[in-house]
């Protein structure tokens, strides 16, 4: 696995996260994603299994890891959100109905040709010949067999890590438009973004937790307004509960400013519980919190 690429773009007003890594063997992928505030606004996805032949060189698969993450800030930075959010759903859309398309009937296959019969033997003179019931003639046993169904193909299966979204093309040759001709409607248009040099800790993907679940939590930690990355922070996630013990694990951000801890939820059937989720960096603290259903 190659390290990726983290770097964060601003269009009106607004910062975009823009990550892409190398999710190795066996996705053999490298996925990109774009943030807004921990948000994920859109993807895009590419295999490397054609460069099996090749052994996977690192090197090939890092220029390919570089050449896409600058596709994808050069598109954010032209100002194509809305256009990347809208081919996103419409793979997503695409995808789904892929995958729960009903799958076509397994084919019988039949022996057409029956044995042929054998001639009675005529009985030889002076013998007694007895005639069995038509039940207890043997019959030829007939053989059905099933068609196996083709494997699916590598890039069709699902892996786990961050959360995807399914693939976006994105064309190589991004046709720019002029600055006039691009509208991005932001929250803060108009407004000043104000300065600030605070730890700020984000939850990336996916923050629905439910008792007894197994979940992984991928955090990104940064520091002020303008998102400087803070690597090897002490990173504390617990889990509290009425109906049962906290629960403790213990992470540190990589040199991208990422953490990710595998949670295993204790199972609650009654009373509330919540994830704190805490970082240390420089003897300055920032935390957060998210519920934790019953189940």
């Amino acid at each position: 696995m190659i390290a990726g690429f983290n770097t964060d773009i601003e269009f009106d007003g607004t910062v975009y996260h823009i990550q892409t890594e190398d999710k190795g063997a066996p996705a053999l992928m490298i996925i990109s994603l774009v943030y807004d505030k921990g948000t994920i606004l859109a993807s895009k996805r590419s295999t490397y299994e054609d460069l099996a032949d090749s052994g996977f060189d690192e090197n090939r698969i890092g220029e390919r890891l570089s050449r896409q993450h600058k596709l994808m800030c050069a598109a954010v930075k032209a100002g194509r959100i809305n256009e990347l959010v809208s081919m996103t759903r419409q793979a997503s859309a695409a995808a789904r109905a892929t995958k729960h398309r009903p799958a076509p009937p397994l084919p019988l296959s039949v022996p057409s040709e029956r044995p042929a019969a054998v001639p009675p033997r005529a009985p030889d003179p002076g013998q007694v010949v007895t005639a069995l019931p038509e039940s207890t003639v043997p019959r030829q046993p007939m053989t059905i067999s099933y068609a196996e169904p083709p494997p699916r193909p590598l890039h069709t299966i699902e892996f786990d890590a961050l959360p995807i979204i399914d693939a976006v093309e994105i064309i190589e040759d991004l046709d720019i438009l002029p600055d006039e001709a691009v509208l991005v409607v932001s929250e803060l248009s108009g407004q000043e973004r104000p300065s600030h040099q605070k730890l700020v800790l984000e939850l990336l993907g996916e923050s629905k937790f439910k008792g007894g679940d197994r979940s992984t939590v991928n955090l990104m930690l940064c520091r002020g307004s303008d998102r400087k990355v803070v690597a090897s922070a002490q990173i504390m996630v617990k889990v509290l509960g009425s109906a049962f013990r906290p629960v403790i694990f213990h992470a540190k951000t990589d040199q991208n400013g990422l953490a990710r801890v595998h949670l295993q939820l204790p199972h609650f059937q009654a009373g509330r519980a919540a994830l704190l989720v805490r970082a240390i960096s420089g003897g300055e603290e920032v935390e957060l919190r998210r519920l934790v259903s019953p189940g």
